[in-house]
């Protein structure tokens, strides 16, 4: 007959316990999570994509694939462009109203005078998707808010126009970064979505993606994660 197995002591529970809420701490406070709009504090978030995004693959959003290709192993709008690239992002989503495919370009302006006061020269991203009707995306230098210089530009297709711009102040901080924690997506004036760049994978609120108001949202939003790069 074999032996019993010892019951585990009290003592020895104690210690597991305390090291598994140590660990789940430790992994919270790599978490910075971005500070939300009171018109979205309540939609539900959703994650997706991966740690490191790489040169191309795929995810699912909401059970709905995602195709990607970006022109460098690097990509971020807060860092500068890469040399030479021209075509830094090419996506597919395969949404409630069928497949949408947008090919990117970017170029650097000259710097401007925000630029020389930051140190920075902010690049532009614009991308165009041909399904009818065509919609267009266009992002880059925005306002400076406390010394801190955003980005800023619209989501276009058809009548329908989405404003965007970088966020930069963490939930419960009144210090903004220098980098984007995330983007809110505005119609009208309110914000209506929003895109949290602050833990290891995107989390997006948004509209109901079936709505041309939701695939405005969404559609906005990867080409905007996929030009992010996770904090080292």
């Amino acid at each position: 007959m074999p032996l019993p197995k010892p019951a585990m002591s009290r003592s020895s529970a104690i210690v597991l316990a305390l090291t598994a809420l140590l660990a789940a701490g430790c992994a919270s406070l790599h978490e910075t999570r971005m500070a939300q709009a009171a018109s979205v504090a309540g939609v539900a978030q959703e994650s997706f994509g991966k740690p490191a995004w790489g040169r191309q693959g795929e995810f699912l959003l909401n059970g709905q694939r995602v195709r990607y290709e970006r022109g460098a192993e690097r990509l971020a709008l807060f860092e500068p462009l890469p040399a030479a690239l021209r075509t830094p992002l090419r996506f597919s989503w395969a949404g409630p109203a069928g497949d949408s495919a947008a090919v990117c370009e970017a170029w650097t302006p000259e710097q401007s005078a925000n630029g020389r006061l930051t140190d920075s020269r902010p690049w532009v991203l614009s991308c165009r998707w041909g399904s009818a009707p065509a919609a267009m995306l266009q992002i880059g230098e925005g306002q400076m808010r406390r010394g801190r210089l955003g980005r800023e530009g619209a989501y276009r297709r058809g009548e329908l126009t989405v404003g965007l711009r970088s966020v930069h102040l963490r939930e419960g901080s009144v210090q903004p970064q220098a980098a984007a924690v995330g983007y809110e997506m505005l119609y009208q004036g309110t914000v209506v979505g929003s895109l949290d760049l602050g833990g290891a994978q995107p989390r997006l609120r948004r509209p109901d993606p079936a709505t041309p108001l939701g695939r405005a949202v969404t559609e906005a939003a990867l080409a905007l994660a996929l030009a992010w790069e996770p904090s080292r």
